[in-house]
């Protein structure tokens, strides 16, 4: 990319509680990557205009100047853009907690990106995906895709199969590990290397190096158990030398992650519902002037300054390192070359060159190797417009442990998100 060159951003998903932070961060960083103009899409009008005008109070605040446009049309966002960033939710936290309610009917653990969450946010996103490459692919083929949008793994895999070869996922859990070791060890959190690698949440990181020294073990006699970002009980914790992503508290834990669920007074969906509603209220102020604190409690704070560290190691050419999602393309021994994974890669020369961990350690593979194959069915499924290749999906996920119990949840996922799915998708499940 040319240096000094203006560039359009598109950001689908405008309307995200997160904008501000990306906006925020965007105009700090405009004297190393001018913008010409961020499009902020959105089918929901209202919202996307009250994030407008408080993006541009932030921009004005930071001294900086350039256009930000509202646009409920996927296409105003790609045509031209230089960089791409998908942070929509299809169904909004509605169909969050319709999800979350599923997982408690039949006890299965759940959050976000994970089990019956997990796929009922694909589901509904599949059409829309779809749509967005399709326009992407004609009017910007160019661009940089950054999906920050959950699950962000299957949703990165799902734009790779769809012809979008410069899709990146995206995920913050990397460089919240990364800013707990700064505070630990009083350096920079761009002085570590992490040794990470796996799928989107089901990562491990088996060293991490600072100076050419490895330090995990260090690292993890220094934490404490069942505390963020380690949310596993002592003998979980230490039992192999290895950090793992706190996602895996959902597999490894889940009877103690059931009754936390089941005992709560709200699910997180629900949770998370008031303090978008707080937060758009704080942004909808006229004299708010910076992003609030209470943004920090809505679960993925940190994903944009992910995204803006990306988006200016490739205007810069940089030779930095990131923890990203990409097609893995032997990458990691084992894993199928077409699967997204979460790997470190180096910026360089205006491309994304994965750099070598080695195999994934025993201990680790049996699991990452198990979802990636669930990942590829549900891909398959959505791709072949295939019932059966779903319910093979269903079976083989680890979480689902009764097939009858699994194609129970599968169907009433399907029933409560009829109105998302592609128009040629068969409406019976059975």
């Amino acid at each position: 990319m040319k240096q000094s060159t203006p560039i359009k951003i598109g950001v689908i998903g405008g309307g995200s509680v997160f904008t501000p932070e990306l906006i925020d961060l965007l105009a700090r960083s405009y004297q190393e990557m001018p913008i010409r103009e961020v499009v902020l899409m959105d089918i929901n009008r209202q919202r996307v205009e009250i994030l407008r005008a408080f993006a541009e109070r932030l921009i004005k605040r930071a001294g900086q100047d350039f256009v930000v446009r509202t646009s409920t049309d996927y296409l105003d966002a790609i045509k031209g853009a230089d960089f791409i960033l998908i942070q929509l939710r299809a169904g909004d936290q509605t169909g969050r907690i319709s999800d979350e309610k599923i997982g408690l009917k039949y006890r299965i653990p759940f959050v976000e990106t994970v089990s019956v969450c997990g796929l009922g946010t694909f589901l509904r996103s599949i059409a829309i995906y779809e749509e967005i490459a399709d326009l992407i692919r004609r009017y910007a083929p160019q661009a940089h895709v950054m999906n920050f949008a959950n699950p962000a793994g299957p949703l990165t895999e799902y734009l790779l199969r769809l012809g979008i070869t410069n899709a990146i996922g995206v995920c913050n859990v990397p460089i919240i590990l990364s800013q707990h070791l700064a505070g630990l060890y009083g350096i920079p959190d761009t002085a570590f290397f992490m040794q990470t690698r796996g799928l989107n949440h089901l990562t491990v990181t088996d060293a991490i190096y600072v100076e050419g020294n490895d330090i995990v073990t260090d690292v993890l006699n220094r934490v404490a158990p069942n505390q963020f970002p380690f949310p596993f009980t002592d003998h979980v914790l230490h039992a192999f030398p290895a950090i793992f992503n706190p996602y895996l508290q959902y597999y490894w834990q889940g009877e103690k992650i059931m009754q936390k669920l089941l005992t709560d007074p709200k699910t997180r969906g629900e949770e998370v519902l008031e303090i978008e509603h707080e937060l758009l209220t704080l942004y909808d102020n006229p004299s708010l002037q910076e992003v609030p604190e209470l943004l920090k409690q809505r679960g993925g704070f940190g994903y944009s300054r992910v995204v803006v560290r990306l988006m200016l190691s490739l205007y810069r050419n940089d030779d930095t390192i990131h923890y990203i999602n990409i097609k893995n393309n032997h990458a990691l021994e084992g894993i199928p070359d077409d699967t997204a994974v979460e790997i470190p890669v180096m910026v360089k020369h205006g491309r994304l060159l994965p750099i070598d961990t080695g195999p994934l350690p025993s201990y680790a593979f049996p699991l990452i190797r198990t979802m990636a194959e669930y990942y590829r069915l549900v891909l398959d499924g959505a791709e072949q417009r295939s019932m059966a290749a779903w319910r093979q999906a269903m079976i083989l996920h680890p979480l689902f442990r009764d097939a009858d119990v699994a194609d129970k949840i599968l169907r009433e996922l399907l029933e409560q998100n009829q109105e998302f799915l592609p128009d040629d998708f068969p409406r019976n499940s059975h």
